[in-house]
């Protein structure tokens, strides 16, 4: 019944216009969102067009009451993984969160959204993003890995 009604949560956020894409899982067993809409993209690799932005819109269960959740983005490429500096606005998961808020409640549903910014110097190569949201004692409330090609 709870995926159902995160089913339907999602669709009312996305407009029923965008697809779930299937993502991979993280390492150690950290929890993996119930749905993951990435504007543009119903399949991996998701093709990403240079200087634009692109919506990722998450929705999961708070395994964890917490008073705060920040946004890490870890990229590999060319067999190089480096960790993406967010700012501190764009780190915020708490202000990008929709019909809630923090601080979370163990098994809250909860959907935010984050805006890859896809930059104009960024080289034409295929990656891997980890992307996560961890809380003020570090611990992981989601985590998930989708398969990027960067495009003119």
């Amino acid at each position: 019944m709870r995926n159902l009604v995160l089913f339907f949560v999602t669709l009312l956020v996305c407009g029923g216009c965008a697809e779930r894409l299937q993502t991979r899982s993280c390492s150690n067993g950290r929890p993996h969102p119930s749905y993951v809409v990435i504007s543009g993209c119903s399949q991996m690799p998701c093709l990403l067009p240079r200087n634009t932005n692109v919506t990722v819109t998450m929705v999961y269960e708070a395994p964890y009451a917490a008073e705060s959740l920040t946004f890490k983005q870890i990229v590999t490429a060319l067999g190089v993984t480096i960790p993406v500096e967010l700012s501190p606005e764009r780190a915020n998961a708490c202000d990008r969160m929709l019909g809630t808020s923090c601080p979370l409640r163990p098994h809250e549903v909860v959907i935010t959204t984050h805006t890859i910014i896809v930059m104009p110097i960024y080289p034409v190569v295929t990656m891997f993003v980890e992307f996560s949201a961890v809380d003020e004692q570090e611990r992981t409330h989601i985590c998930f890995i989708f398969d990027v090609q960067i495009v003119p």
